[in-house]
């Protein structure tokens, strides 16, 4: 199987990733007011297939690697499925107690894999640092400004359509806040890349 470089494999998440989120808004409030239980279904079960790519690429990117960084890889998804079952728990437990609404469980449920992504990306972010890697170092993988700057953008055109197509004014500015800081993070992060370009060019 060939290797997928670091680059590869966040140019395709991301990509991926926006995918799942564009499904994800457009086609849900399609499959709950279908009336044919087929279109429901489709509707319901599309933003999936992004998800099962995923898995599939980290699956082979785990597979590719040495030992080392897979021992990273394992730190990663341990802790991702440690914070997503958790996650999942107090969800059930609220809906069953009718703390929270089914149809809002329902909702925080199709953001647990993304929560488990977004985990597994730190916490194996973080083992690579204690077995030598930099975190600011991005000459392997995409710059740190560049991903964060992605997203940032990603979140801000969710946040465009949470405001025209949507009256929640919750998941606005909660994804408005996301953009922010994802815009901020990428505006550290260049600022680190040039004051270590910077330094090595004395």
């Amino acid at each position: 199987m060939k290797p997928v470089s670091k680059t590869q494999y966040e140019l395709r998440t991301f990509a991926t990733s926006a995918v799942y989120v564009v499904l994800v808004i457009s086609l849900l409030p399609y499959a709950r007011h279908a009336d044919d239980n087929a279109i429901r279904l489709i509707c319901a079960l599309l933003p999936v297939l992004p998800m099962l790519y995923i898995v599939w690429l980290t699956g082979r990117r785990i597979w590719s690697s040495d030992e080392l960084e897979q021992r990273t890889h394992l730190i990663g998804l341990g802790a991702a499925a440690a914070i997503a079952g958790a996650f999942s728990l107090v969800s059930g437990f609220l809906a069953a107690g009718k703390a929270i609404p089914l149809d809002l469980a329902g909702t925080l449920l199709i953001w647990v894999f993304p929560l488990m992504l977004l985990t597994y990306g730190l916490v194996q972010n973080w083992a690579s640092r204690r077995y030598g890697a930099r975190f600011c170092d991005d000459r392997d993988g995409l710059p740190k400004a560049i991903s964060f700057g992605l997203l940032a953008v990603l979140f801000a055109a969710i946040a465009l359509w949470a405001h025209f197509r949507s009256t929640d004014a919750f998941a606005f500015g909660l994804f408005c806040g996301l953009s922010v800081s994802f815009a901020i993070l990428a505006a550290i992060f260049a600022l680190l890349r040039l004051r270590r370009t910077a330094q090595e060019g004395e």
